[in-house]
């Protein structure tokens, strides 16, 4: 049931990699051919997806340089995922739709610069992910999860942003109480659940740990303290539109949703040395095809989306709001149906209580090459203003990510 809509959002473009994999796309049967380096390997990853065992490997690499007072010179790093999603049911004779899924990566990279340009420049370090069990119910209409997770993997996400490679860009402005190069888990003990409802409504929930140690990957990801420092629970609330979803229609698909999330953690009061209980934020968002290429169901065209986040704390949150928004063209050559080219700009306004700071902005373009099925090369233009807040103080990066679908 909720395989329809998934294909025309484009909610799981690459199936095959773990690390752009949405939580409730990862038991679904993918072309194990279009995504493997050699011939054998596609023959033996569909035969392990028929017995129940679905791997997914990829390895990133990016190298950027630029212009600029903050650019210090040269920088490359890259990351390895790797994951294994086991449908129990198969295996073992369990419930139908009941999966186990495990996710880890590795990464590496030059000292990172003084402010963010890839969401590929992580620590040099190796950390678990993300270790749950899934039960999947109502023919695929609903999703359910328990255990390790990463709710940046189901909430506060739209597909197209897989285009690009800046932080702000591919993963919006929730991560507020992050550093500028968090090691990527920030998983933590939860459960949470995604419901679709004929087809083009959703709604998503979850409950998780805060705990700080656990987002930040400490022990390599196996920090699995409950509370430690850290008080009252995370959570993530999010109703969608899925407009076009529907099987047999030819309406232009699109995804418009809203949502929020409340920490009770305490968060340090901005400029005081000062404690205050409570954080919370909001955000809507979308995405909407404008015109198709191909007929009823192709994923080619022209798609506009963007993202707004706000938050009312002004004093713990240093960017209470912020916006995205870009158009991008998948297939826009017919030579080229697997390309895509995107443009996208950002702009932040820093708390008041940050005395001095003004607003971030940046904008980026990028090409994405899919090559093969299993083999693509991202070509990537950024130019960023007001550095870390300091009026004045402006970059002009640019790089290329090679991704590989092992």
């Amino acid at each position: 049931m909720s395989e329809s809509y998934r294909i025309e959002t484009r909610r799981c473009p690459r199936p095959a990699d773990p690390r752009k994999t949405m939580m409730d796309c990862r038991l679904d049967w993918f072309d194990a051919a279009l995504a493997a380096v050699t011939e054998f390997w596609a023959e033996t990853r569909q035969e392990l997806q028929l017995a129940g065992v679905t791997p997914r490997a990829s390895l990133y690499g990016s190298f950027f340089a630029g212009a600029g007072d903050p650019v210090p010179g040269p920088m490359w790093g890259g990351t390895l995922s790797l994951s294994f999603a086991l449908d129990i049911g198969k295996i073992a004779g369990g419930p139908k739709g009941l999966g186990f899924y495990v996710g880890g990566v590795g990464a590496w990279s030059k000292e990172p610069w003084p402010f963010p340009v890839s969401v590929n420049y992580l620590q040099t370090n190796v950390w678990l992910n993300e270790l749950y069990l899934q039960q999947v119910l109502l023919d695929g209409a609903l999703t359910l999860a328990a255990g390790r997770l990463q709710p940046a993997m189901t909430f506060a996400f739209l597909p197209v942003m897989l285009n690009h490679v800046g932080p702000l860009l591919m993963a919006g402005w929730l991560t507020l109480d992050e550093p500028p190069y968090p090691p990527g888990p920030a998983s933590q003990w939860g459960l949470q659940g995604v419901w679709t409802i004929a087809h083009q409504f959703q709604v998503a929930a979850g409950l998780y740990g805060n705990n700080p140690y656990a987002a930040r990957g400490d022990l390599h990801g196996f920090a699995w303290q409950l509370w430690e420092g850290n008080r009252g629970v995370y959570a993530m609330a999010q109703a969608s539109w899925l407009p076009g979803a529907k099987p047999g229609t030819d309406e232009l698909p699109g995804l418009y949703a809203i949502g929020g999330w409340y920490d009770g953690n305490d968060f340090p009061v901005l400029g005081t040395g000062t404690v205050s209980r409570g954080n919370c934020g909001f955000y809507v968002q979308g995405q909407q095809m404008l015109l198709r290429q191909g007929g009823m169901g192709s994923a080619r065209g022209l798609t506009v989306w963007g993202q707004l986040t706000w938050t009312p704390r002004l004093e713990v949150n240093p960017t209470p709001l912020g916006g995205i928004a870009g158009l991008s063209w998948h297939g826009f050559a017919d030579g080229r149906p697997k390309d895509t080219v995107s443009v996208a700009g950002y702009a932040g306004r820093y708390s008041p209580s940050l005395s001095g700071s003004r607003g971030l902005e940046g904008v980026e373009l990028t090409y994405d090459l899919v090559l093969t099925g299993a083999l693509s090369v991202l070509v990537d233009l950024q130019g960023i203003f007001n550095v870390n807040g300091i009026a004045g103080v402006n970059a002009f990066v640019g790089g290329l990510q090679v991704a590989l679908s092992l």
